[in-house]
């Protein structure tokens, strides 16, 4: 079992980061779903801390999974008699599976920078961007901005609907290809080869 991938199979890295980072995705979006609909303050309160620390984890293995693919440029070749258009598909659903993995969690870090509840006059019921409770991430600007965070809130939201979207697509192409197709597209993600 190989860290590197080849023409026939995802090495166990890529696999790795690939399984990991999909149910902590998932794991998120229904995280985040049901910590909006609380009403009970002081658990909303820690979940939101959590759903921070576990946003923060979701970007920085997504940054590791970049330079990773970057560094592991070779990748399973995609079946002959697959049709063009799903070849573009695949690649442009990809591009944007990436983008929303650093873009939502980017957001929902500056959503919570410029929120009044960031403020330090809101002390003590500051809501600091803490990550695990090891340390509080930087703000890039002054908190208390409820318009800049409504604005981010509203580019976090937008993103994780498309990345719910993006995601049956990708799901469906899976099951498509191992139950239709019958060929070994999500058998290498499973197994490697």
């Amino acid at each position: 079992m190989s860290v590197w991938n080849t023409t026939d199979g995802w090495g166990w890295l890529a696999r790795l980061f690939h399984w990991v980072m999909a149910l902590m995705i998932f794991a998120m979006i229904g995280f985040g779903f049901y910590m909006s609909g609380l009403d009970d303050l002081i658990a909303k309160f820690e979940l939101v801390q959590t759903h921070k620390s576990v946003g923060f984890t979701v970007f920085v293995l997504a940054l590791l999974r970049i330079v990773w693919r970057l560094v592991q440029r070779r990748t399973p070749a995609l079946p002959e008699t697959m049709p063009r258009w799903q070849v573009m598909a695949s690649h442009v659903s990809h591009v944007g599976l990436y983008a929303l993995m650093l873009f939502i969690p980017l957001t929902g870090w500056l959503m919570s920078s410029a929120s009044p509840l960031n403020d330090e006059g809101a002390y003590p019921f500051r809501v600091p961007n803490m990550v695990f409770g090891l340390f509080e991430m930087p703000d890039p600007f002054q908190s208390g901005d409820k318009d800049l965070s409504a604005l981010f809130h509203t580019m976090h939201e937008t993103g994780v609907k498309l990345l719910i979207a993006l995601l049956l697509v990708h799901v469906a192409a899976a099951l498509k290809h191992a139950i239709v197709d019958r060929d070994a597209i999500l058998r290498r993600m499973v197994r490697g080869r």
